[in-house]
């Protein structure tokens, strides 16, 4: 019942106002401007979407099916203190692997083969983990909230080399620019990748000012040249190119946005958490679709989840 009042609130709402999509600079040099965007047809729920559900684990559904409530076409449920409250998942290519790259709350890093769901490289990084990245070299890059740094870890390597980046949230390589890009409190920053695979190092740090609460950072997909990232209060797109921001487009603007990405040409796949539960975990059921207009596509659910994150299975090359 709940999700079903969402919905039509949201609908009824779409219907008065029409596709009404605001961009504002987010103090990013931008200026500040109110746009109509132009309508666009609705886009079709196909492909695969992972939820990051810290009651039950990585589950991956087919987006095609309107009701999650049978069996995973995908899972990976890790055990142990160092697990606890999974944080993020990402889908890269590397080696002619399908690597899928896990964090935790609780400390832990992975990457993990998607055929055989075996672990192949795990870090207890601590600081609670909230994202990580794997570079076109193999290294891997962990994003840490708690104690506010980046760890490059070299290709197949125990001992990382950090740096200091205050409430470190998100990670993500850009092919486009070559660089490292990450998310944390009121900065999105860039990095060159300096060293050798066995041995990064992150450099050339450039950054501008983003609105505060900086927590989420990911490819738009379709567009090599931008960022989706949310902040406490909105979603936005970031042009690399222009070093300007802009509101993301309808009703995928929201508060509290823990996770923000697109298919290809296809639908956008939002969370919101807007707080802890009684056990501990952070999260709900709902999965929420959005056609790139960002008028309101529908939703997804599944009862008894603590999903706080959810990506579209596209599998990145590195």
């Amino acid at each position: 019942m709940h999700v079903r009042s969402i919905a039509q609130r949201m609908a009824g709402r779409a219907r008065r106002l029409g596709v009404l999509a605001v961009t504002v600079g987010v103090g990013l040099g931008a200026g500040v401007a109110a746009v109509l965007a132009a309508p666009a047809p609705a886009s079709a729920a196909s492909g695969f979407v992972a939820i990051v559900d810290q009651r039950n684990g990585i589950l991956v559904f087919n987006l095609a099916s309107s009701r999650w409530s049978g069996r995973a076409k995908w899972t990976f449920k890790p055990t142990g203190p160092a697990w606890k409250n999974l944080s993020d998942v990402r889908f890269r290519k590397y080696g002619g692997r399908t690597t899928v790259l896990v964090t935790a709350s609780g400390g832990m890093a992975a990457t993990v083969d998607y055929k055989t769901h075996k672990v192949t490289w795990k870090q207890n990084v601590g600081g609670n983990p909230h994202a990580m990245e794997l570079l076109p070299t193999g290294a891997v890059v962990v994003a840490s909230s708690k104690t506010g740094r980046l760890t490059a870890y070299g290709k197949g390597r125990h001992t990382g080399r950090s740096v200091a980046f205050p409430d470190a949230h998100a990670v993500v390589w850009n092919a486009a620019s070559g660089r490292l890009w990450a998310l944390g409190g009121t900065a999105l920053c860039s990095y060159a990748v300096r060293g050798t695979a066995t041995a990064p190092r992150l450099a050339g740090k450039s950054c501008v000012r983003a609105p505060k609460g900086g927590h989420d950072l990911a490819q738009v997909q379709g567009a090599p040249s931008k960022l989706w990232f949310s902040s406490k209060s909105h979603v936005y797109q970031y042009d690399i190119n222009s070093r300007t921001g802009a509101r993301a487009a309808g009703y995928i603007d929201n508060a509290k946005i823990k996770s923000v990405g697109n298919q290809p040409g296809g639908l956008v796949i939002t969370t919101q958490v807007k707080g802890a539960n009684a056990d501990g975990t952070w999260g709900n059921g709902n999965v929420w679709l959005y056609n790139q207009n960002g008028s309101y596509a529908g939703n997804r659910y599944r009862a008894g989840a603590a999903i706080y994150k959810a990506r579209p299975v596209v599998w990145e090359a590195r």
